[in-house]
């Protein structure tokens, strides 16, 4: 029996010539150890000294020739008290218990003893399917060998020949991070591709490509991938996905595809393959660079087929700094052309890198505006009261971005800030409410809603209230109080009394129907049916309307001082003292603990659950949030068109559910309020 421990998974093998197959298999993993530069982590090492290089068991590093001291200095340890300085010892000479090397562009020192002897990674090894890890697998598997950074002067003259890999003078010395540093490492060899690109004459005499050439635009399809694949497979989609490049430039026939054909067929080759991300970023790059094209939009449309895959897919952690550096390069480098699109591009990628990409595909009157230039469109977002904002939506807008650009506007600008606030996604005309992840592409979301419902709206709403209110500016103000507004007028902030309510009470409503009127920017005295508009229902009727216009007559005169955003501001004051303020509701049709009277109102709120009763508000049960562990929302079922949230109370040990029938949907839990 052979037992083999892979990287991900472990092989056991039946064989008569067991003994011989392990004896051939060592030989070979010696082999390839032997003179290795790299090293894998046995052990985790997370030290807290910037100086030190961390990694995690199963990384592989790559040893670097110890760091140059600073000007002035000299690095060096003690050794039996003679002072060894470490610029006077061979590379493979004595460590002293520790190494210098890199991983995923960070270098440092750590102790040898968590390391061990290994093969250097190979692109070859990348892993075919979608599901074998995302863009950090396919970085695992060359480890940090493209990322990791090299000493290197910026390269001046004409092209250096790229002479056989064994000598070290032929070699070309590249600025660092650039694209032709990626290629050097992970292209083919330029010898071994003469099928396009130019070729130029060496000192031997025979003909030569250099680097430049396979980062160059070339009027031939590609023969094979330019990054070396050992996958016939994958070298023929790499040939297919060059040819449709082509075609989506204008470079080649179209042959009865449409663009959004070309296109679609471009990103599903990069969903589906996720290896062939960076080999599709390479021939893009490879066409808009000394683009010579006969079309003369050729090289725009190449560059927007990149800000298209950027705002799609990820390229590898290999890649990532390559490919930034390129885009950088452009956008920076005054006088070249597509400066615009370029910072456009790293800006999708980077947006692409930390929330994922964008999931549906562009519809055909989508990509109609990008082709044309338009990377932009105004979507409508609902504030509270009717209020309207129109704001800016590009290719790669995303919930968070909204939030942050309304919040500004309201003076809000602290990252604590944006956690109250959240983007609702409202379909099948109001009836279905769900609040939107901070890393939902916009543009995603409308295209989801058009094809499931025709069409959606957009709320803008505050579902947490730690911060406390301000009230200076007029568009926080307003937004709050019409948000509050009509939970204040169901009675929902504090309990009915069972008889009169208190002078106090009676006083506080009077004074906060007042603010409302003013707040209309009335200065005259309400009508009765005016006053009626203005205080709760189940309170209005334990006083004659009469009894409750006298009782606003008192506060007239200091109210009619105060200006509408005064009055809306001293409002927002006043009910926040009020028990229930900063509370989300819910209306619960049936609850399987029998403590709870249903129907009744749920407030959720930063102190857990608050159980109301439905005439009275009063409070029937209270659960803290320190009791929830977890929340399950179920859609309705074919019995029921109510859909339920099953709550998991207490601790691991002794844990018990309890389960809501609520009257409408939505995506509930302690962690995800709504309105009620």
């Amino acid at each position: 029996m052979l037992e083999f421990n892979l990287a991900s998974e472990k092989v056991i093998l039946f064989s008569a010539r067991a003994p011989q197959v392990k004896a051939l298999v060592d030989d070979f993993i010696l082999e390839l150890k032997k003179d290795s530069d790299y090293v894998v982590a046995v052990r985790n090492f997370l030290p807290e000294d910037p100086a030190l290089l961390a990694f995690h068991k199963g990384d592989i590093i790559h040893l670097q020739p110890l760091e140059p001291p600073r000007m002035g200095y000299s690095a060096g340890c003690v050794v039996r008290k003679k002072v060894v300085h470490l610029e006077e010892l061979r590379r493979r000479g004595p460590d002293f218990g520790w190494r210098f090397g890199t991983i995923h562009g960070r270098v440092g020192r750590f102790p040898s003893e968590l390391v061990q002897p290994a093969a250097a990674p190979d692109f070859l090894q990348l892993p075919a399917e979608p599901g074998r890890g995302r863009a950090a697998a396919v970085a695992a598997a060359v480890a940090s060998t493209a990322a990791a950074w090299e000493v290197g002067r910026r390269r001046e003259g004409p092209p250096v020949r790229a002479g056989p890999p064994d000598r070290a003078e032929d070699r070309l010395t590249l600025p660092p991070y650039s694209m032709l540093e990626f290629a050097q490492k992970y292209f083919r060899d330029p010898q071994r591709r003469p099928q396009d690109g130019l070729r130029l004459k060496s000192k031997e005499g025979r003909e030569s490509r250099t680097l430049e050439d396979m980062l160059c635009f070339t009027k031939t399809p590609l023969q094979e991938s330019l990054i070396e694949l050992s996958d016939s497979s994958l070298n023929k989609m790499a040939t297919d996905m060059f040819l449709a490049v082509m075609r989506f430039m204008g470079d080649a026939p179209l042959k009865g595809q449409s663009e959004l054909d070309v296109l679609y067929t471009l990103l599903k080759l990069c969903a589906d393959h996720e290896v062939m991300r960076d080999e599709c970023y390479c021939q893009v790059v490879k066409q808009i660079t000394d683009n010579t094209s006969t079309k003369l939009d050729s090289c725009l449309r190449g560059w927007r087929l990149l800000y298209i895959m950027a705002a799609y897919h990820s390229c590898s952690e290999v890649l990532q700094p390559h490919l930034v550096r390129f885009l950088q390069d452009v956008s920076r480098t005054p006088g070249l052309p597509f400066q615009g699109i370029a910072k456009a591009c790293e800006q999708n990628l980077q947006k692409t890198l930390r929330f994922g990409g964008r999931v549906e595909l562009p519809s055909s009157m989508e990509l109609r505006a990008m082709l044309a230039g338009r990377s932009s469109k105004r979507q409508l977002f609902l504030l509270p009261g009717g209020l309207e904002r129109h704001l800016k939506i590009k290719t790669c807008t995303v919930a968070l971005d909204m939030v942050e650009e309304i919040c500004a506007e309201m003076a809000l600008t602290r990252p604590e800030a944006f956690s109250e606030y959240v983007i609702f996604v409202v379909t099948n005309r109001g009836q279905h409410v769900c609040p939107l992840s901070r890393c939902a592409y916009i543009l995603d979301v409308a295209l989801e809603m058009e094809q499931v419902d025709g069409g959606c709206m957009l709320w803008f709403r505050r579902v947490l209230w730690d911060q406390p209110l301000k009230f200076e500016n007029e568009l926080y103000v307003t937004m709050h109080y019409n948000q509050v507004l009509p939970d204040y007028l169901k009675g929902l902030f504090s309990s009915v009394p069972a008889g009169q309510p208190s002078e106090q009470q009676l006083q506080q409503m009077s004074k906060l129907a007042s603010l409302q009127h003013r707040a209309k920017d009335r200065s005259y005295l309400p009508s009765v049916r005016e006053v009626q508009d203005y205080i709760p229902a189940q309170l209005y009727r334990t006083l004659a309307g009469s009894a409750w216009l006298n009782l606003l007559g008192q506060h007239q005169q200091q109210t009619q001082a105060l200006s509408p955003h005064q009055a809306r501001a001293q409002f927002l004051g006043l009910i926040s003292a009020l028990p229930l303020f900063g509370s989300s509701f819910f209306f619960v049709q049936s609850c399987s603990n029998a403590s709870v009277p249903a129907p009744c109102i749920l407030a959720v709120n930063q102190n857990g659950l608050n159980f109301l009763s439905a005439e009275t508000h009063e409070l029937v049960l209270k659960i803290p949030l320190k009791e929830i562990q977890s929340t399950r929302t179920q859609r309705p079922t074919a019995n029921s068109s109510y859909p339920y949230v099953e709550i998991a109370l207490g601790d691991v040990v002794a844990q018990r559910t309890m389960q809501l029938q609520l009257e409408q949907p939505c995506e509930a839990g302690p962690g995800k309020p709504r309105p009620y």
